[in-house]
């Protein structure tokens, strides 16, 4: 199916594979509401707040550069002393690069020297509610460094993570690295997660590809409102934070030499 959307009004499309369907007459957000009930931001379903003081920030930045230097010479690949991670596209090829994100897909905390339960405080703060790092749901905590190459479609489709059970009595957590702009920074569609399911059409849950490349989440081809999309865009330094059941995805990357990275986590409030 033709996946038809627009991000900041400018129209996208892609194909967008699986069994669809409409939703059951119900708000999925509503059963979670009290999460967010002291949140200035719940209308629109997602806030960008500064979130890392200079030092931490180089210390993340140092965390990337490894990581991705890592994941690479586990086969072999060796990227130059001088690698700037938004150059990613220029030295890895696409085969490599599903080698590397099954590395970058399953991070932990510990993989990092940044104090994440600081930055959980800040958050949790932002919000009015405590959110754990720790999710009952899971064996162990999850940090994905998402790796989007220009004009790719390295993407996951619109979608909404509270469709899944582990990821119901979370808060997103979107922080962009490098390459991240007005061109390629993570679209939602404000309000949508108040929006009830019986407008929505989507897949079942890993029920959704492109490409041929299968999706945990379920994925929406489209709405009874469209896929107007924009991008929130936060600075260096700053986060993204949204409820889990906001339409997200569809991270288009439209520079043209510039690879956007992004850490993705989910914080637990239930």
């Amino acid at each position: 199916m033709l996946c038809q959307l627009t991000i900041d009004q400018v129209p996208y499309s892609f194909e967008l594979e699986g069994d669809f369907f409409w939703g059951e007459n119900e708000i999925l957000a509503q059963s979670h509401q009290h999460l967010f009930s002291r949140w200035d931001y719940y209308e629109t379903g997602y806030q960008i707040i500064p979130l890392f003081k200079e030092q931490e920030w180089s210390k993340l930045q140092a965390d990337i550069a490894s990581t991705l230097k890592s994941a690479a010479q586990s086969f072999g690949l060796k990227l130059p002393a001088n690698f700037e991670p938004e150059q990613y596209h220029r030295f890895v090829t696409n085969p490599q690069h599903q080698q590397v994100i099954e590395k970058t897909r399953f991070l932990t905390y510990g993989d990092f020297s940044v104090d994440f339960e600081t930055l959980a405080g800040r958050i949790s703060r932002a919000i009015g509610h405590p959110f754990s790092l720790h999710n009952p749901l899971l064996e162990k905590e999850i940090v994905i460094l998402r790796i989007s190459r220009p004009q790719s479609l390295d993407i996951n489709p619109p979608h909404r993570d509270g469709y899944l059970n582990l990821w119901q009595k979370v808060v997103n957590v979107w922080i962009p690295i490098v390459g991240s702009n007005g061109h390629s920074s993570l679209p939602v569609i404000p309000g949508s997660h108040q929006w009830n399911e019986k407008s929505i059409l989507r897949t079942a849950a890993r029920g959704a590809s492109i490409n041929g490349l299968p999706y945990h989440v379920p994925g929406i081809a489209g709405t009874a409102f469209g896929l107007p999309m924009m991008r929130p865009n936060p600075k260096p330094g700053e986060a993204l934070i949204f409820t889990p059941y906001l339409i997200h995805g569809a991270a288009i990357n439209a520079n043209t030499d510039q690879t956007r990275m992004a850490l993705e986590l989910r914080l637990y409030g239930g």
